[in-house]
């Protein structure tokens, strides 16, 4: 049967199916162009057919040709009320002609933003341009919902946008904001419940204001910018108080340091949170580091205590650590981090006895004591140099780590392995008494198998009575009795 004999709703179907194959909406703007254009050039009857899709119209990107542009605004307006996913990348239009590109995307917005769903702005320094910023401060979008806009670091005035749509988006539910200062009105926005903002020293004084404007967010991520001068934490007279957050149910602070994240943790009040995700920098302060684990922990709601449904996570690399349980994770990095009033030999130590602290806090803190453990590490080296953890302070942390969770019964292990399954055999092999398996398993970033030293694993086995499970190959059960 040959296309041309196919009923519409079957050649439908087959489009749709080539969409969801072929043309993602994470694919690049020009090989999108070129798909949906190769779709339509196959015969008559199958661009008849496209033309009844709007999916595959719907999604353009400004900074394609005008005329290819203008081909799929008038497919995407043929059904009744229509609407948009609009993307613009500036970076990705060239440097001819860029006043005329620059027009001719502040006139798209301003023409066809009321039927634009999802909008994303990226625009760089060199790129930016009166009339597009006047279209995102003062242009209403009734029918927007999710709105990203990235201003690369050097726009420290937001490239003149000061507000967004005329504090007019009745409907917008989901906001990214990669910029450098505030923006006016965001409290008008009733419906925003998805909220994710990049915060540099020029916004992060007035954080906790504009978070207190905003009490139905519901998720809320705040990324540290990349470049940040040093500067001294926000003072306030009279006090700044805390701020309720009802609605919060999942918090992401990353790329700042602990100063700055415990100075947001002090501010905010989310008795209802469910998720968080803390992502910072180990911080100096009195002759000491910072670590804001302690700040972190108390603020999550209740924790199952019957040890069967408790799992922590741990996960070693040379210049940082994580700890996780259901709900949270904490990272501590210190991967460029150099002491300004401490030097020499003291320094390390400072560094361990917080990772220890750090490792401890479930127990001490929540006073946990999980079923099941999983430790991934990535540290290989066997001198560290600097603040880089070694083999040698990765097996003491596994024997602390030993002695705080006496309960687990059930430890899996990823990356390099070897070298805790050697100090579990030949230095620690009298802790974690109720053990009954060990589990070998692929990394949970790039599922890479497991390094493994055999000889230390045969010998827990036999001496411990372990179940050993490497993950892809069969039970190595305890010996027989």
């Amino acid at each position: 049967m040959s296309i041309d004999s196919l009923p519409l709703e079957i050649l439908h179907k087959i489009i749709r199916d080539v969409e969801v194959d072929t043309i993602s909406p994470d694919l690049l703007a020009a090989d999108r162009l070129e798909r949906v254009l190769a779709l339509t050039h196959i015969n008559r009857t199958l661009r008849i057919a496209c033309l009844g899709c709007h999916s595959l119209w719907s999604s353009i990107f400004l900074q394609w040709p005008a005329g290819a542009v203008e081909h799929f605004l008038s497919n995407a307006q043929r059904p009744a009320n229509p609407d948009l996913v609009v993307i613009l990348d500036t970076r990705a239009s060239g440097t001819n002609d860029k006043r005329r590109k620059q027009r001719r995307w502040a006139r798209f917005l301003e023409e066809h933003m009321e039927i634009i769903r999802v909008l994303e702005v990226r625009m760089t320094v060199n790129h930016g341009s009166p009339g597009l910023s006047a279209a995102l401060c003062d242009t209403p979008a009734p029918r927007l919902v999710t709105f990203t806009l990235d201003l690369d670091q050097q726009q420290t005035r937001n490239a003149n946008i000061h507000r967004l749509f005329n504090n007019d988006a009745p409907f917008l539910s989901s906001a990214r904001l990669h910029a450098c200062t505030p923006f006016d009105g965001l409290q008008n926005f009733a419906s925003l419940v998805n909220f994710a903002y990049r915060v540099t020293e020029n916004n992060f004084r007035g954080l906790i204001d504009m978070l207190g404007g905003m009490p139905q967010l519901e998720s809320i991520s705040l990324k540290g910018a990349t470049r940040w001068h040093d500067s001294p934490l926000p003072t306030h007279n009279p006090p700044l108080q805390p701020i309720v957050l009802p609605s919060c149910r999942t918090l992401s602070i990353r790329g700042m340091n602990a100063q700055r994240t415990r100075y947001i943790l002090s501010k905010l009040s989310i008795p209802n949170v469910s998720h968080l995700d803390v992502h910072e920098t180990i911080a100096e302060h009195d002759n000491g580091l910072v670590a804001t684990i302690f700040d972190t922990l108390p603020k999550l709601p209740h924790i199952p205590q019957l040890p069967q449904e408790i799992k922590v996570l741990i996960i070693f690399h040379s210049t940082s650590l994580l700890v996780g349980i259901k709900g949270y994770h904490f990272q501590t990095d210190w991967t460029n981090f150099t002491f300004q009033q401490l030097e020499g030999p003291a320094v390390f130590p400072l560094l361990f006895n917080v990772l220890a602290h750090v490792l401890g806090a479930p127990a001490h803190t929540l006073h946990l004591q999980p079923s099941s453990l999983h430790i991934e590490n990535f540290i290989t080296i066997h001198e560290g140099v600097g603040l880089h953890l070694s083999l040698p302070t990765l097996n003491i942390l596994v024997g602390w780590i030993f002695e705080l969770y006496p309960s687990v019964q059930a430890l899996t292990l990823s990356g390099n392995t070897a070298p805790i399954t050697q100090a579990f055999q030949q230095h620690h092999s009298h802790l974690l008494p109720h053990l009954a398996t060990l589990n070998l398993e692929r990394c949970m970033r790039d599922n890479s198998p497991p390094t493994q030293d055999d000889a230390s694993l045969a010998i827990l086995k036999q001496t411990r009575q372990l179940e050993i499970q490497i993950q892809g190959t069969a039970v190595l059960g305890p010996p027989p009795i």
